[in-house]
């Protein structure tokens, strides 16, 4: 008899015991699917030569052929000969040269881990966007550039349209540009309605002029058919040569009709909201 009461004491603190774990399980269970499927960002467009796929777990696969889709947190990379033309699905189009490396991760977050990128930027109404770079984070506004970091031609950005924000990681940078030759006329002028005596002190602002000027900051806006270069914290804005702006041509050759529908999707996109915002108003 005493052998049966314990059995039934038994079975009843083992299903107090199963409900407990139960309730305690729903209780600390996670409000997200560790076991969801990764979020789809886009797809490759094109791929010429050997282009790979690195997922969030380390796994690489080969991509070829056209409309691969890509997921977040999957980087996309080139070898010598290699290219690729990435569109991500919240208005960005990335043509990779070779031996160049693209992570896409979360909306409206794309990082350059190496080599030479051309990204454009549809101008997007809600949110923002950014590339980050070794060198910088760079808040882009419907804008068209390169980035570009290799050991053969250092690290930089050429703009072609647009506007561009770089902000710095640390301390901030030390920024060297050239001034407009206007200043040299207001300068000059105010000298010459001053004392005579200060004729030295416009040769002295002058030559410093010529030889560019810095100044440190944070952040700092680079405007389009310029380039900057980096050398750690130090920045040097270039205005872009025929060169520099034969490029951008070289890229979009690549990427073809497919640049061409991206730019026709962005400006139905743009003209769009136009409307929207006038019947609002």
């Amino acid at each position: 008899m005493f052998q049966k009461i314990g059995l039934i004491i038994s079975v009843s603190m083992l299903g107090l015991l199963w409900q407990s774990g139960l309730t305690h399980a729903e209780e600390t269970a996670p409000t997200e699917d560790v076991f969801a499927a990764p979020q789809v960002r886009g797809q490759i467009l094109k791929t010429s030569g050997v282009v790979k796929i690195v997922n969030a777990q380390g796994e690489e696969r080969e991509a070829s052929g056209a409309e691969i889709a890509i997921h977040e947190n999957d980087t996309v990379k080139t070898s010598a000969g290699g290219q690729a033309v990435v569109q991500t699905n919240d208005g960005s189009l990335s043509i990779l040269s070779e031996k160049s490396v693209l992570k896409v991760e979360k909306k409206g977050w794309l990082s350059h881990l190496g080599g030479k990128i051309y990204f454009t930027f549809r101008k997007v109404f809600s949110g923002s966007q950014q590339v980050k770079a070794k060198f910088s984070t760079i808040g882009v506004r419907g804008t068209t550039f390169v980035v570009t970091d290799t050991e053969e031609e250092g690290s930089g950005v050429a703009l072609q349209e647009g506007e561009l924000e770089f902000v710095s990681s640390g301390y901030g940078y030390q920024v060297h540009r050239k001034r407009d030759p206007d200043d040299f006329e207001t300068f000059k002028q105010r000298m010459l309605d001053g004392k005579k005596d200060m004729q030295k002190e416009y040769e002295k602002y002058k030559q410093a002029t010529m030889e560019g000027f810095f100044e440190y900051k944070k952040k700092f806006t680079l405007t389009p058919n310029y380039r900057v270069v980096f050398n750690g914290s130090i920045v040097k804005e270039i205005e872009m040569t025929d060169k520099d702006k034969e490029v951008f041509s070289d890229f979009e050759s690549v990427a073809g009709e497919m640049l061409e529908e991206f730019r026709r999707q962005s400006k139905e996109h743009r003209e769009k909201h136009e409307n929207e915002q006038e019947q609002g108003s």
